[in-house]
C-alpha cells in the first residue's frame, strides 16, 4: 500500500468512525499508531479550504489524475503553453497541496504522454501490418508553413496522424516519398483525399493513392462568394447609388418604385444565397460518403432562386 492509498485509508476510516483515538483508527486500518498519527497531520495540514476533503477520496483523486493529464494533452501538447503557465493555472485552482503541479513535474508528466503516445503509434501500426483485412481510411492533407514547412496527413475520423513530416518544400515529388514511407508498410486503402486543391496533391491522390481528390468546404465556400456574392454586392452597390441619383434629380415615382422593387428583389436573391451557404456548411462533411454529400448538396441547393443576371436586366430596364 503506497503512501495516497494510506492516506486514502485513513481519511475513510476517520469519516466512518468520527472523532476517536489514533490507536482505534490504527485497529481499524491495520496500521501503525505512529503512522496514522503522522498521516493524520499530513490530511489536516492539507485540509485549508472547503474542497479539501473532495480531494482525499479515491472518486476526487481519479478526478484530479484526469484534469492534469487532460489538461497538459489539451493545452501543453495540442496548445503549445508552457508548464509554468500551466502551474500557475494549477496554483489558482488550489490544488497544490494535493498533487505535484510544479513546472517540473508538470514537464516530467508531459514527457511521459508524448513517451506513451508514439508507443501507441508504434502498436497501432504493427496491429495494422498484422491484419489480414483491407483497412480504408478517409485522409486529409495540407502544408503548414512556420518556420520550415511541414507536410501533414491524418485520417478525419480517428484523427490519427499518418504524415507529419519537416521538408525544404511542398512539391509533387516530396509528397509522393513521404506517403508512400507512412502507407506502403501499412497496405492501407484511401477512400478519398480532402485538401485545398493544391496541384501537388491533387495529383498525389489521383495518380499514387488512386482515389478521389475532394476539396474542402471552406474553399468551396470561397469559390463560391468569389463568383456569387462578390456580383451580388456590386448590383446592390449599383441599384443604391442609381437610387441616390433620381432621387436628387427629382425623378418620377414609377421610376423610384422600380429600383427599390429591384432592390428588395436583390435583397431576397442575398438572403437565399446566404441560406443556402448555412445549408452547405451544415450538410456537408468530410467523413460523409461522397455520393451522399453530393446528393445533400444537390437537396441544400434544389428550390434556391439566385439570379444576379435577372437583377442586372431589371436594373437596366429600369434605367431607360
Amino acid at each position: 500500500m503506497n503512501l495516497r492509498q494510506r492516506c486514502q485509508t485513513v481519511f475513510k476510516a476517520g469519516y466512518e468512525f468520527g472523532q476517536t483515538s489514533f490507536r482505534h483508527l490504527a485497529q481499524k486500518t491495520k496500521l501503525s499508531k505512529s503512522s496514522v498519527h503522522r498521516i493524520y497531520q499530513r490530511i489536516a495540514r492539507r485540509n485549508q479550504h472547503p474542497e479539501s476533503s473532495l480531494w482525499e477520496t479515491e472518486e476526487g483523486q481519479n478526478w484530479l489524475r484526469l484534469l492534469v493529464l487532460a489538461t497538459i494533452f489539451v493545452f501543453a501538447l495540442q496548445g503549445g503553453i508552457g508548464c509554468e503557465r500551466l502551474s500557475q493555472f494549477f496554483h489558482l485552482l488550489r490544488l497544490q497541496r494535493h498533487i505535484g503541479v510544479s513546472p517540473t513535474a508538470l514537464r516530467s508528466l508531459r514527457s511521459q504522454i508524448e513517451s506513451k503516445i508514439l508507443d501507441y503509434q508504434q502498436h497501432q501500426e504493427q496491429k495494422l501490418q498484422t491484419n489480414s483485412s483491407e483497412v480504408e481510411v478517409c485522409a486529409a492533407a495540407d502544408e503548414t508553413f512556420f518556420d520550415r514547412v511541414i507536410l501533414v496527413l491524418l485520417d478525419l475520423p480517428s484523427g490519427y496522424i499518418f504524415v507529419e513530416e519537416l521538408t525544404e518544400d511542398c512539391q509533387y515529388e516530396t509528397w509522393q516519398e513521404k506517403v508512400t514511407q507512412a502507407f506502403q508498410p501499412l497496405g492501407l486503402k484511401v477512400k478519398y483525399l480532402v485538401s485545398d486543391r493544391a496541384k501537388a496533391i491533387v495529383k498525389l491522390a489521383l495518380k499514387d493513392l488512386g482515389t478521389a481528390s475532394i476539396a474542402d468546404l471552406f474553399h468551396v465556400l470561397y469559390n463560391l462568394n468569389r463568383s456569387l456574392a462578390l456580383e451580388l454586392n456590386c448590383l446592390g452597390a449599383k441599384l443604391q447609388k442609381q437610387l441616390k441619383m433620381e432621387k436628387e434629380k427629382g425623378a418620377e415615382p414609377e421610376l423610384i418604385a422600380q429600383i427599390e422593387t429591384n432592390q428588395r428583389l436583390l435583397q431576397q436573391s442575398r438572403l437565399t444565397y446566404d441560406n443556402c451557404c448555412h445549408r452547405l456548411s451544415t450538410c456537408l462533411h468530410p467523413l460523409a460518403q461522397t455520393r451522399e454529400s453530393t446528393s445533400n448538396y444537390r437537396n441544400c441547393c434544389d428550390g434556391a432562386s439566385i439570379a444576379p443576371s435577372s437583377a442586372s436586366n431589371s436594373q437596366t430596364d429600369s434605367s431607360a
